[in-house]
């Protein structure tokens, strides 16, 4: 054979070992994607549940008696409904009644600080907390009127509203602006040091008042006693609100509201306003509520009265609905950093985007052009032989 012929049939042989070699980017490693990474622990990454009786699920079913049993922590709160859903590694250390003091430094029931149960290790962190500092919650309780139009048991004034309210100053708004808004910040500030990779979601309250768009015009009032009471016992599910503190007690909790979303900005961390999502379905409303109404418990001879467990706190239906907002915030994020498109390369300084395969595409097409250009010269040499 002679020797072009040879040389012409090697040249088209390594048409396709070059072709293959630069379409797999030999010599040009490129980024690993996500099938590649390191697997999550089998228990999941470890999450930390912080905060009062609304992350606690006090009232709830199923308690855990943890962190001791006076908390009246709940398996069907939502730190347990989060974590079996997203597969996490739950410590829940939630109390009812804890206030910011007990996240930093208090032992709380004789239980340990909240914020102990953080660590290097932690990898998220949920907390619901300020209500209590700000005395929302006892004020409530202490609304509890006889009728549509007053008096309110505890003071026989006319509403709550005109005891909290004197001289144009709001002693529940100067405790939020004071109080609770200094509490929030050393609070965050212990978080943050003592769980330094934590991703941190603060979740908000969901409402307990309904706003004037979901207030009906009779009224919100349910009453908790009647005056059947002494034969028939006294009513469940009551909402002893007069118009005037329903509407007082809403802007108290958009105050709240306010304050906590602030506070959560200046620390780095995620807020979850449940507020205006659950307005529709506060104490008010007589279906379809979050909220546990309140229901008097009474001696023999009424020498003794006391609320239920639970009054003003998130029924199942609302644990599950705060378990679903902060689920979401918690997985996104949990969500792994999107890597580099392995065929693609930051922009040029002149906005025009450096794409691989088209850098692959034309190495293709210039190896083929080789080729050609080698077998064409080699063909002509063979004629050329002939004469």
């Amino acid at each position: 054979m002679p020797k072009t012929k040879r040389r012409i049939r090697r040249i088209l042989r390594l048409a396709p070992v070059l072709a293959l070699l630069v379409g797999c980017g030999v010599a040009l490693p490129l980024p690993a994607t996500a099938a590649t990474s390191g697997a999550s622990p089998a228990d999941g990454p470890e999450y930390v549940a912080l905060g009062d009786s609304y992350a606690a699920g006090y009232g709830l079913t199923q308690p855990t008696d943890r962190p001791v049993a006076a908390c009246g922590q709940s398996a069907l709160d939502y730190p347990h409904l989060v974590a079996s859903s997203l597969g996490l590694d739950l410590t829940d250390v939630s109390c009812a009644g804890a206030t910011t003091a007990d996240i930093v430094s208090t032992r709380q029931h004789g239980a340990d600080p909240q914020a102990d149960a953080l660590g290097s290790q932690t990898k998220v962190v949920t907390v619901s907390i300020g209500g209590n500092d700000a005395g929302l919650f006892s004020t409530a309780s202490k609304c509890i009127a006889v009728a549509k139009e007053g008096p309110v048991i505890s003071s026989g004034a006319s509403s709550c509203r005109s005891a909290l309210v004197t001289d144009g100053v709001d002693s529940l708004a100067a405790a939020i602006d004071g109080h609770v808004t200094s509490g929030l910040r050393s609070a965050f500030a212990t978080i943050a040091s003592r769980a330094p990779q934590a991703k941190v979601i603060v979740v908000g309250y969901p409402a307990i008042f309904p706003d004037a768009a979901h207030t009906p015009a009779a009224g919100c009032f349910r009453p908790v006693v009647s005056a059947s009471t002494l034969t028939d016992g006294l009513p469940t599910n009551g909402f002893p609100f007069t118009a005037t503190d329903v509407k007082y007690l809403s802007g108290v909790q958009n105050h709240l509201d306010d304050a906590l979303r602030s506070a959560t900005k200046a620390a780095g961390f995620t807020y979850v306003s449940t507020l205006a999502a659950t307005r529709a379905h506060s104490g008010c409303a007589t279906s379809g509520s979050y909220m546990q109404g309140i229901t008097l418990i009474a001696s023999a001879g009424f020498s003794d009265i006391s609320l239920q467990r639970g009054a003003l706190h998130p029924n199942a239906a609302g644990a599950r609905f705060l378990a679903a907002q902060t689920g979401a915030a918690v997985a996104a994020a949990l969500a792994p950093t999107a890597s580099p498109s392995p065929t693609s390369s930051p922009t040029g300084s002149d906005g025009f985007t450096i794409d691989l395969g088209w850098i692959v595409f034309g190495g293709i097409l210039v190896v083929f052009a080789v080729i050609v250009l080698l077998a064409w010269r080699g063909i002509t040499r063979a004629r050329a032989d002939r004469r």
